[in-house]
């Protein structure tokens, strides 16, 4: 099971420099606002194909504006040492973000189906069900890379040809063939993410079916035309209906500047199982026991499908909570065999853990001694 061994920041976010060699696979960091447990998440975040839990520009990781920074990693996996490193260096043509694994360059992160997978909350999730649908599609994608990792590679492809179909659109809209080539692809990579995101989401419904302690039943649905094709006709049948639909739609989208069919706008609905309520319509203490249910969900889902549980990273997780879903959370990961990061402001909320964990005190980039 994938376990953290060592983490290395050099110029990262409010890290000057941080070397962390922690000794048990439950971690509790706390500290004040503003102390840096939240970019020590992103930080080994980074370390798994995406763009990590901020999905922040390169020009905003660099502490203090340096456009240099790099964040390192050694993981013990099934026995075996990995070792994963990202950063960028300052260039003429400004700064660009490289890859290691194991002393290998790598072009992307989407490369690394070796590394262990990693799954968060942050409190911005607090309102996934409540904003826009973008927030959600990036949650389920997280959720997708973890057990298949090739997924962020259909994604990237599929995003590449959108954006090249939006530029000929409004520049060279007469290049019918390319534009049908473009539309062909585009079509091509969204079956495959959509059919990815149906069978994240039956499993998730499949694990999450029953209650969890405290945390309550849950069921998943796609909102996606595309996605509900699938579960009627084939995919080669659907990729011929997405490609007409994205030529017949060229002169709308030209004037409107974007692609306004595809699977960048697909949404999932999350429900309480029992009541059949809808996250969008809970309290907040609500929406999140259904996001940690599912979470907690997956990380069963990930250990069966890939034989090694994703490492939880959970930002504040016990906000909105009330007495017996905390309670729940913290019997939940002591059973977890992976790296478990919890973070809060006090230690007190966490005192169940105190024989099973490692406490931590973090401030201003750096950590206090015990």
């Amino acid at each position: 099971m994938p376990r953290l061994l060592k983490l290395a920041l050099t110029q990262f976010r409010n890290y000057e420099r941080l070397t962390w060699q922690p000794d048990s696979a439950l971690l509790v960091l706390t500290g004040t606002n503003g102390s840096g447990k939240t970019n020590l998440l992103e930080a080994i975040s980074l370390l798994s194909p995406g763009r990590g839990l901020r999905a922040a520009p390169l020009a905003q990781l660099g502490r203090n504006g340096s456009e240099a920074w790099g964040v390192s990693a050694s993981f013990e996996i099934d026995g075996s040492p990995v070792e994963i490193g990202t950063g960028a260096q300052a260039g003429a043509d400004g700064s660009r973000r490289s890859f290691l694994f194991n002393g290998r360059q790598s072009r992307s992160a989407a490369g690394w189906e070796e590394a262990p997978s990693a799954v968060w909350i942050t409190p911005q999730m607090d309102r996934l069900f409540s904003e826009g649908a973008s927030g959600r599609r990036r949650f389920l994608d997280r959720l997708v890379i973890a057990v298949t990792p090739q997924h962020a590679r259909e994604l990237a492809a599929y995003d590449r040809a959108m954006s090249q179909r939006n530029r000929l659109l409004q520049t060279r809209f007469g290049e019918q063939s390319w534009l049908g080539a473009l539309e062909a692809t585009m079509a091509q990579h969204a079956v495959a993410v959509a059919a990815a995101r149906n069978d994240m989401v039956h499993l998730l419904s499949h694990y999450a079916s029953t209650a969890l302690g405290a945390f309550p039943a849950i069921q998943l649905r796609m909102d996606c035309p595309i996605s509900d094709r699938l579960l009627q006709h084939p995919a080669l049948a659907v990729e011929d209906w997405l490609r007409t639909r994205l030529e017949s739609l060229r002169d709308q989208d030209r004037t409107r500047g974007r692609t306004t069919s595809g699977v960048h706008r697909s949404d999932f609905v999350l429900s309480d199982h029992q009541s059949g309520q809808q996250a969008a319509l809970a309290s907040t203490g609500q929406q999140k026991a259904l996001l940690l249910g599912v979470i907690l969900a997956h990380a069963r889902l990930v250990e069966d499908r890939r034989n090694a549980a994703p490492l939880l990273l959970l930002d504040e997780p016990l906000v909105h909570l009330d007495a017996g879903r905390r309670a729940t959370l913290l019997e939940s990961v002591r059973s977890f065999r992976t790296t478990v990061i919890l973070t809060g402001t006090d230690v007190e909320p966490f005192a169940e853990l105190k024989s099973h964990a490692r406490f931590s005190v973090l401030h201003q980039g750096a950590f206090l001694p015990s």
